[in-house]
């Protein structure tokens, strides 16, 4: 992995979480605490970093393109099952 996907995907993650950030200033009932938010972070960059894991070796498009959405479906799974107990 290239330090360079790595810098990448935290700046991508980190850009994420201006979404929460204003739902929390501007929406009524929007209640993350700062361990929400470090949590998204870190799920994020787990996203992320999982995604180039798994499409490093990968050439044909199609191929990476089935990966990533294998790999964006677990971690919604998983933050669905998060969200609702």
């Amino acid at each position: 992995m290239k330090k360079k996907q790595v810098v990448r995907i935290i700046t991508w993650s980190t850009a994420a979480l201006f979404i929460p950030v204003l739902g929390q200033l501007f929406v009524d009932g929007w209640n993350w605490g700062i361990n929400d938010f470090a949590f998204a972070w870190v799920f994020f960059n787990l996203l992320g970093l999982t995604y180039v894991f798994v499409t490093n070796k990968i050439k044909r498009r199609g191929m990476r393109l089935a990966a990533g959405a294998a790999v964006v479906a677990v971690f919604a799974f998983i933050w669905g099952m998060l969200a609702t107990g």
